[in-house]
């Protein structure tokens, strides 16, 4: 017996002549004891020879075996009468580690099956220390995404933590917003602040690219975005031009090693006089619809922010009068309600039908409208809407 390898034959009945005739010379074969769960008899034989016999048609022997199989490294051969169709179909619909053969086969036709299904034995060991690496490293993958879809969702609550709760009236000065980030956080970010009983000051701002990295650098405009100055026992609003151009200084003094830059525009309103002072850094021009439907860009000066030590920026005003609505928008709307690159002629298109709505109506008939496109949306998307 020694250097035999160990075969388990799995049945109620004694083995028959063929399979004695083909385990003699390579194998040692052990009865397996039906007292016992099959699992643990199959951990540390090279072979299983399975052997319904009457068996063969019992609905419960096939569901049993296979659990077993599944449970264990070995490859077994099931010999099966000709005459066992529920069976046959079962096995061959299934596949798994184990070989088919006739009950009837002729004893060399067994033995080379039995060595066949012994040399599967070291491949699909491999393969099931293969598997239970990739499950392990699933497992890690898994609560990995889980930590940082958690942290993502933290940190794109704290990003809204930082936008205005609530939307201030300041003399005949109303605001709407449509705010949709492309992904949990958002490199567009806004606000909207009293800063005094006649003034309003608004803003849209632009971090290059979406998601971390766009979202950091939308924190430290929020930040660095001065609007108001105490001087003395009073206070100074900081002009639009001035505080892009400081907020251009402090970005550029960063050095950021991803060259991280942004577009912005800024707004003051005095409600008094309906004065609006606004000043722009390389983003879309504001969009003035007058209570007529006619409409005009605000045009200003200003390059990008973060991208050129020392640049200038210019402040203009338009008078605004009662009836007249102001959009000041991010790119991302462009592109989601008309295609990347089509311009603002085509987006004035398709606001143009929207522009007499209430304001709350007009937001909700552009968030229909995008969603409406089936796209999905590649950049982050903002429209602060001002009603006079």
């Amino acid at each position: 017996m020694a250097g035999r390898s160990k075969l388990l034959w799995v049945s109620q009945s004694p083995a028959p002549d063929n399979v004695l005739q083909a385990a003699r010379d390579a194998w040692e074969l052990t009865p397996y004891s039906p007292d016992g769960p099959l699992c643990p008899q199959l951990s540390g034989v090279g072979l299983a020879v399975v052997y319904p016999d009457g068996q063969k048609e019992d609905p419960r022997w096939l569901p049993t075996l296979l659990a077993a199989l599944d449970d264990s490294p070995t490859v077994a051969v099931v010999l099966l009468p000709e005459t066992a169709d529920a069976a046959w179909s079962a096995l061959c619909r299934r596949g798994g580690q184990f070989l088919c053969v006739r009950a009837d086969a002729p004893a060399e036709v067994l033995a080379g099956r039995f060595a066949a299904a012994e040399a599967l034995q070291p491949a699909l060991a491999s393969l099931r220390a293969e598997l239970a690496a990739a499950r392990r490293t699933a497992a890690g993958a898994t609560r990995a995404f889980e930590d940082m879809t958690e942290e993502m969702r933290l940190a794109a609550r704290l990003q809204r933590d930082f936008l205005p709760r609530r939307l201030p009236e300041v003399g005949s000065a109303r605001f709407g917003v449509l705010y949709r980030p492309v992904s949990w956080v958002s490199g567009d970010i806004y606000d909207v602040a009293r800063l005094d009983e006649t003034h309003v000051g608004f803003y849209v701002a632009d971090a290059v690219g979406h998601g971390m990295p766009a979202a950091l650098l939308t924190m430290f405009i929020k930040k660095a975005l001065q609007t108001k100055r105490i001087v003395g026992n009073t206070y100074q609003i900081v002009p639009p031009h001035v505080s892009l151009c400081e907020l251009n200084a402090d970005i550029c003094e960063q050095n950021l090693s991803s060259c991280q830059f942004c577009t912005a525009v800024y707004c003051v309103l005095d409600t008094a006089s309906l004065i609006l002072t606004y000043a722009r850094a390389g983003h879309p021009e504001p969009i003035l619809i007058h209570k007529d439907g006619t409409a005009e860009m605000l045009l200003a000066q200003g390059s990008l922010l973060g991208v050129f030590p020392g640049e200038q920026y210019e402040s203009q005003q338009a008078k605004l009068r009662p009836g007249d609505r102001l959009l000041v928008y991010t790119d991302g709307v462009e592109a989601a309600l008309c295609g990347v690159g089509r311009g603002v002629e085509e987006f004035m298109k398709v606001v143009a039908p929207l522009v007499a709505a209430p304001r709350e109506e007009m937001l909700l008939r552009l968030t229909s409208w995008i969603d409406g496109r089936g796209q999905v949306s590649a950049d982050d998307i903002t429209v602060i809407v001002m009603d006079v």
